[in-house]
């Protein structure tokens, strides 16, 4: 009876001890949920690139947007609602939590951001750069549609596609015409410019025309190029009188051609040649002339201003204007007399 009750009450105790057990594992030693599944991995940004196709990159400079999306070093997180499998091959069941540092960014559909390549008949474009963007799927862990987080836009100025970046081959890419100084028709009739007697500032026609960069650059998406439009035409005049025939020595820019002027194109030259007066003071007498003051050496090199614009896939931004030089033409300047400005002697 005794041996019986003993038994008895060890089975009570031992009920009781499986029994508190059982119970503090179905609420959770750990306060009622498993401890999330912990997934560590690199973000990655999948770009689309000019024919549609990804491109997967997973080095992100700093200060982009794909770095620092729900914090950096942060993890992306999602409750399951099915089993499945992580990114690196934990199995996970409905109600478990996954953090995973595996943010996946898609591009979406290439079509819809990207417009034609670039049109030189349409510099204007498809509108600014600076307010242009980019659209990605978000995902955690895993791209598909059940680890979908968000849809969202990366301005197109991102550190890790910005088109600013090429600049320097875009800039190598564009070969401008060299400008070639105008040589007025007295220099071979008379040897050089003559003295009094205005001489006009132009240059070859060819050098005044929009250039674009050849070929175009195709870099993460973008077709890129700079368009450069002549704006502006002035002329640098160094003039240095003969010591033995002492005159004012000049130095200066002769303005020609001003920003908004359309200039009209002559024979071989531009602007075209007016009627010139036969005498005229000594230095600047208006746009694109001057006067050479005494004999002596004068040398001139023409400057062309160009308006440079950057094209992006259409979207366009504006770079500081860029100043083409042509190559310093010298001439000698000196008197006629009266008895030889007949060249033919009659």
């Amino acid at each position: 009876m005794i041996w019986s009750r003993y038994l008895s009450i060890l089975g009570l105790v031992i009920g009781a001890v499986v029994f508190a057990v059982s119970e503090a594992d179905a609420s959770g030693l750990d306060g009622g949920a498993n401890p999330p599944i912990v997934v560590n991995g690199q973000r990655v940004v999948e770009l689309r690139n000019t024919t549609g196709a990804l491109s997967v990159y997973t080095q992100i400079p700093v200060g982009s947007a794909f770095r620092s999306h729900g914090g950096v070093g942060s993890p992306c997180t999602f409750t399951a609602t099915i089993a499945g499998v992580t990114s690196d091959g934990q199995a996970y069941l409905p109600g478990d939590v996954v953090q995973s540092t595996r943010w996946i960014f898609e591009e979406g559909t290439w079509v819809a951001w990207r417009p034609t390549p670039p049109d030189p008949a349409n510099p204007g474009g498809a509108g600014p750069l600076a307010t242009a963007v980019r659209w990605f799927h978000v995902y955690c862990d895993v791209a598909d549609s059940y680890h979908f987080l968000i849809y969202r836009s990366v301005p197109a100025l991102d550190p890790i596609f910005d088109p600013n970046t090429r600049l320097t081959d875009l800039y190598s890419r564009l070969q401008l015409t060299k400008p070639t100084v105008f040589r007025n028709p007295v220099v071979d009739q008379w040897g050089g410019l003559v003295v009094r007697y205005p001489a006009w500032l132009g240059i070859d026609p060819v050098a005044w025309a929009t250039q674009v960069t050849e070929p175009a650059v195709e870099w993460r998406g973008w077709v890129m190029d700079l368009v450069a439009t002549p704006s502006e035409l002035s002329f640098d005049v160094d003039f240095v009188p003969d010591p033995d025939k002492p005159s004012p020595a000049f130095h200066g820019i002769v303005a020609c051609v001003a920003a908004g002027d359309v200039p009209v194109v002559g024979e071989g030259v531009l602007p075209a040649v007016p009627d010139l007066a036969e005498q005229t003071e000594p230095g600047i007498n208006g746009r694109c002339t001057w006067t050479p003051p005494g004999p002596g050496t004068v040398t001139i090199q023409a400057r062309v201003t160009f308006r440079v614009v950057l094209r992006a896939s259409g979207f366009t931004a504006a770079r500081p204007d860029y100043t083409w030089t042509s190559d310093p033409a010298t001439y000698a300047t000196g008197e006629l007399t009266s008895v030889n400005l007949d060249p033919t002697g009659t």
